[in-house]
């Protein structure tokens, strides 16, 4: 039993050391550009944050298999969370004898704290996968032609020198790509080929060169005829849905367009065309709008049609929000309202009659009804039933129910003067009841009642 015992704690003290010799680091990676170029020296960049969940320390990073690190040198990651960029500089043996991805481990050794160990992620591509070019279709009419060229690779190319060159221009351009950037480059054109040649597929060549490094890869630019057809398509909103179809030619011929749009029997009420369709047809439940034009060279046939559903969503909306509210004043165990109304009095004073019913939907107790008197006026005493308790200072009143039960009903009326004649609209506050339903205390409030006098 002793040797047990024994055994148990010296588990424990050696699980204890361990604990304390690792950080508590939490870390985050945000990838910044992982990708390795087997022939250049660029770095795998990430975003750390470290969330240190112990004491501030002193740190560095480093790897053991053959993967410079940065930062270099030794700095402070304090208690709570830090960001920090960190690189990776694999070395040429590594860069030359992998291909794809690659995992590596990393440590985080704290002066005070011990070592955390972790793993990186990155990619090591050639050169010649991370480039790709391809140009925009162009037409023996065009002056210049654009050519993209796209990163694809989530690596960062910098000082990229490319030359790109077909049967129809050539031209060198330096510049830097982000990871997975794209560039546009836009070529002047060889018009005394382009007579020469037919229309269809060309190849792009394109040299690249990075630092001191080349390589040479290819695209593809489509040569257009000169009779076409450019259709743009644009969609925009919700409520108010506009959609823009624009067909222009391209050619140098005139041609015939023809637009179609459809519409359902119900969306069709609520859409408006513009120009007016050439024809319409059914189709079960659909509508076909056409529009059919012959286009000069030049020119466009440009149609809007606009369905606006604001009408209907407003009347939804309505439904769900009265839905909604009946709801919520359903699921109320007390239902409160107040009116008012004039009282001719003997000496012409200003006096209104306020009543107030309360009507329990559930089995509620400790029911208090309380009401506030406008400051220009008084109570009249000698009417309706006295209420418990006046509290002159709020100019509140108070009448104590001691339950109700469902589907019971009270009313509570009393009379209100002034000596002053109040002319125009007069509002009243909102009376309030409070009562105890399944334990809990709640309360309801009355609509405010308002009376109305004009001037004599």
């Amino acid at each position: 039993m002793k040797k047990t015992f024994l055994s148990l704690m010296i588990i424990i003290l050696f699980a204890s050391l361990i604990s304390a010799q690792t950080p508590s680091l939490k870390i985050e990676k945000t990838d910044k550009g992982s990708v390795i170029i087997k022939e250049l020296t660029n770095p795998a960049i990430f975003e750390f944050e470290i969330e240190n969940l112990g004491q501030s320390d002193i740190f560095e990073i480093y790897s053991l298999i053959g993967v410079s690190m940065s930062p270099k040198g030794k700095f402070e990651i304090p208690h709570g969370k830090t960001k920090i960029e960190v690189m990776a500089f694999p070395n040429k043996e590594i860069r030359e004898n992998n291909n794809g991805f690659y995992n590596f481990e990393y440590q985080l050794k704290g002066r005070n704290s011990g070592i955390f160990r972790d793993t990186l992620l990155i990619k090591i591509i050639p050169l010649e996968e991370a480039i790709a070019v391809e140009g925009n279709p162009f037409y023996p009419s065009d002056d210049n032609a654009s050519i993209i060229v796209k990163n694809t690779q989530n690596a960062n190319l910098n000082n990229l020198r490319l030359k790109v060159s077909s049967q129809f221009f050539s031209q060198t351009e330096t510049f830097s790509l982000a990871p997975k950037e794209q560039k546009e480059i836009t070529v002047q054109l060889d018009k005394k080929n382009l007579e020469k040649l037919s229309a269809g597929p060309y190849i792009i060549s394109a040299e690249l060169e990075i630092e001191n490094k080349e390589t040479k890869i290819e695209g593809i630019i489509e040569y257009l005829e000169e009779e076409g057809t450019l259709t743009e398509k644009t969609s925009e909103g919700l409520i108010i849905k506009k959609e823009v179809v624009k067909k222009t030619n391209i050619g140098n011929t005139p041609q015939a367009m023809t637009v179609e749009l459809e519409r359902g029997i119900i969306s069709r009420l609520f859409t408006i065309n513009s120009p007016s369709p050439t024809k319409t047809e059914r189709n079960g439940l659909t509508i076909n709008y056409i529009w059919e034009e012959t286009i000069q060279p030049g020119e466009s046939l440009v149609v809007e049609s606009t369905t606006n559903y604001t009408f209907p969503f407003i009347i939804i909306m309505l439904i769900i929000l009265a839905g909604f509210l009946a709801k919520i004043y359903s699921q109320k165990a007390i239902s409160l309202s107040k009116n008012v109304s004039f009282v001719n009095t003997k000496k012409g004073e200003f006096a209104l009659k306020v009543k107030i019913r309360v009507k329990a939907r559930k089995n509620v107790d400790k029911v208090q009804l309380i009401d506030t008197l406008p400051g220009v006026t008084k109570l009249f005493e000698k009417f309706g039933k006295h209420p418990d308790k006046i509290d002159k200072n709020t100019r509140r009143i108070f009448w104590n129910i001691d339950s109700l039960r469902k589907g019971e009903e009270r009313a509570y009326s009393y009379i209100i003067y002034s000596n002053l004649n109040v002319i125009g609209r007069f509002e009243l506050p909102s009376a309030l009841v409070t009562f105890v339903h399944n334990g809990k205390i709640q309360q309801v409030s009355s609509n405010r009642a308002f009376f109305a006098k004009e001037s004599s």
